[in-house]
């Protein structure tokens, strides 16, 4: 007998494979031809495991051989043959590229070497039973078996690969091989087969025999259950996102007014929801949030930590949750914006992500966070491939933002909510580090809890321990620690003590839901200044609490925003009353952003945006992008300013080859620290790298209370 597994004979599992891929089609409401060919590609995707070289390596012995490419003569000569019956050209053949990739992303060296392999004697077979599978399964149109094994015989005396690589006649010179044609597919098309395969075979190995487990059902029923535990009664707002129709929403609310359950009343019954935010933190606290919502096992987590994460709740290794949540494939999928945009970009898996994300409710949460060519990134894709809802939220949600977007229909909070005074500003012409300090203690020594937020790393370690000269009750926070530490700050600094000073770079902007007592800051935008504002009386039931800004601006924090765009802030800022309302504070923004996105170094970074993902789709085709094209892998990143990596302090030696000798090594980015690529460069003393580890080692020094302290002078700081 054949074999697929130790444990599953071949012609099960492709029978398997294909029931639910049939399943998966007609509810991805595939067309008629794509069906027929997702259903050809399920069915024939592993015939290449017919193989003697497999058969040996599957029972032990010595041997192995790509199936994907073993399988590639068969499913390529049916599928030239049916393109004929449903009246397609000859270049359409998007069964076999999903065939030959469904181990390997399609590229331009994909296989190349390989010579060819040995068939097994039951091949025949196989294939008739093949035959009976398409049949039973509604593909009209096949062949013959007979004399379809005998036009086979011709291809199989040569090399697949070769096949790939030898010219095509009747084509254009672009496509001059079948190589070149598979690129040349519509990616669309070859994307929807492809997903409807893949998916299929993961269920079948994972043994999930049931699909509608990858759709959502009652999500309607989910959230309205937690919004009656929630608060009992839902805000205007709330009830009119709920009966809001519209394809395309538009929600304007400020932090803390439930936002978040008004955009999942309107997502409703739909299928799939994907929950789009700026950042890891973020997106982890929306992950745990809508888990208790939607049930722990409906909702996956997609950024660059997501396997840290999954891990960490598990015994084991969490493949399947890790696998099919990172291709948007859960019924809901909680991910960093950077993941939907590297899918357009052709990152891995792009097929699976680009086609389910195109039937899926798209909420893209905090869309005031992204920088122009963030944005250009994602008008770009949007246009290309627009969802099947979409909606846009923000608690200023500025019009010149909304202009990029698809018209939507807008709601926004109720008018009692907009006039909320939750603050009282206090602008000072001085320094925060000069004067702050004693500003901070003031405030603390009266028992209160104070934030104060610093634009720059450097100069928040400054501050930090200049309060620790007088022995405050103080944390720090920014992105220049492990993970490990700053997770524990994070859940300390949560629950806010009465005299506890917790000094933050922008970090707290969008990752932490807290609410002090008094914000002491440096001039920042006006749109980060809100959302440094928001960390205190968080949901206005107190009286208006404190903010005191400083105005004199350093080197740094002028080169983090500009200085023109902190000059109009400030004007705007001066503009204000006293105890602006969330009006106030929502229209000051909205006059900031028509002053910024006018000028040329905005539009041009959104213009740069847009232009790359063309530029990268139109040279790709249907190719995965390869990194190793330092041309193409410059434009494999959703956000511009200095690019980082991560790098491990010589303080966790020890302990990381400790991780690896237990086999824990899923434990390592615990240890790492992000910092400026330019350092390694810049710094080379300071770096070296461990083959053992395969990672980055750093002499700079790390303690837990200051993060990464580089013994230079920095010429940029950032978070």
């Amino acid at each position: 007998m054949l074999l697929a597994k130790p444990d599953v004979s071949l012609a099960d599992h492709l029978a398997e494979v294909t029931r639910l891929g049939m399943a998966l089609a007609r509810r991805l409401e595939l067309s008629e031809p794509l069906y027929t060919k997702a259903l050809l590609a399920c069915a024939l995707h592993d015939i290449g495991k017919a193989t003697q070289e497999f058969q040996d390596h599957i029972q032990g012995r010595p041997g192995n051989y790509p199936h994907a490419l073993a399988s590639l003569p068969f499913v390529l000569l049916l599928e030239g043959q049916l393109n004929r019956a449903l009246g397609l050209p000859q270049t359409r053949y998007e069964a076999a590229a999903a065939v030959l990739t469904h181990h390997s992303p399609l590229g331009s060296e994909l296989y190349k070497g390989y010579d060819k392999p040995r068939y097994h004697p039951d091949l025949l077979s196989l294939l008739g039973e093949v035959w009976h599978l398409l049949q039973a399964v509604g593909v009209g149109n096949l062949p013959p078996l007979e004399p379809f094994w005998k036009q086979l015989q011709a291809l199989l005396q040569s090399a697949p690969v070769a096949l790939l690589d030898t010219p095509v006649r009747g084509v254009d010179e672009k496509r001059a091989t079948l190589r070149g044609i598979l690129q040349q597919l519509p990616p669309k098309d070859f994307a929807c087969v492809k997903a409807v395969l893949h998916l299929a075979d993961w269920l079948a190995s994972a043994k999930k025999s049931d699909p509608t487990t990858l759709f959502l059902t009652e999500g309607a029923k989910a959230i309205a259950q937690h919004t009656e535990r929630l608060r009992g009664r839902l805000r205007p707002f709330q009830v009119q996102a709920r009966q809001a129709a519209a394809d395309v929403l538009w929600l304007r609310a400020p932090t803390g007014t439930g936002k978040t359950e008004a955009l999942l009343l309107w997502a409703g019954d739909t299928e799939r929801l994907l929950y789009l935010l700026p950042t890891q933190a973020t997106t982890n606290a929306m992950w745990q949030r809508l888990r208790r919502i939607y049930g722990e096992e409906t909702v996956a987590l997609a950024h660059g930590r997501a396997a840290y994460m999954l891990r960490q709740e598990a015994d084991e290794d969490p493949l399947d949750a890790r696998l099919f949540g990172s291709v948007f494939a859960k019924p809901v999928t909680v991910a960093t914006l950077d993941q939907y945009l590297l899918a357009h970009l052709h990152g891995r898996h792009w097929e699976e992500r680009r086609t389910l994300a195109r039937r899926a409710t798209v909420i893209l949460d905090e869309i005031h966070a992204y920088e122009p060519y963030t944005l250009g990134l994602l008008v770009e894709a949007l246009e290309r491939e627009r969802p099947q809802r979409l909606a846009l939220a923000s608690a200023t949600l500025p019009e010149a933002l909304l202009a990029l977007f698809p018209p939507g229909h807008l709601v926004e909070a109720d008018p009692a909510i907009w006039e909320r005074r939750r603050h009282r500003l206090h602008l000072r012409e001085g320094s925060l580090l000069e004067e702050g300090v004693s500003a901070a203690l003031e405030a603390a020594q009266s028992g209160q809890a104070v934030l104060v937020v610093v634009n720059t790393i450097r100069d928040a370690q400054e501050f930090y321990r200049r309060l620790r000269e007088v022995g405050e009750d103080c944390e720090l926070l920014h992105a220049r620690f492990t993970f490990r530490d700053r997770q524990a700050k994070e859940s300390r600094v949560s629950q806010p003590r009465p005299g506890l000073i917790f000094v933050a770079t922008q970090v707290v902007e969008v990752s932490l839901d807290i609410s002090y007592d008094v914000l002491i800051t440096e001039l920042a935008p006006v749109d980060a200044l809100i959302q440094r504002m928001g960390r205190i009386n968080r949901r206005g039931d107190k009286p208006p609490a404190p903010v005191i800004m400083y105005t004199q601006t350093t080197e740094g924090t002028q080169r983090v925003y500009g200085k023109e765009i902190l000059s109009w802030s400030e004007s705007l800022l001066k503009e204000l009353p006293e105890c602006p309302t969330d009006r106030d504070l929502a229209q000051a923004t909205q006059e900031l952003y028509a002053q910024v996105t006018q000028t040329p170094a905005w539009q041009e970074a959104l213009e740069q945006g847009r232009q790359t993902l063309q530029a990268v789709q139109a040279t790709l085709g249907c190719y995965t992008i390869g990194l190793s094209d330092e041309k193409l892998k410059e434009r494999f990143a959703t956000r511009r300013g200095p690019l980082s990596v991560e790098v491990l302090p010589m303080a966790f030696l020890e302990e990381a080859q400790t991780l690896k000798e237990r086999q824990e090594g899923w434990r390592m980015p615990e240890l790492l620290v992000p910092v400026p690529v330019w350092w390694l460069h810049e710094y080379k003393e300071a770096f070296s790298f461990s083959a053992e580890l395969r990672v980055l080692l750093t002499t700079l020094s790390y303690t837990p209370e200051l993060g990464l302290c580089p013994d230079f002078v920095e010429e940029a700081q950032f978070l």
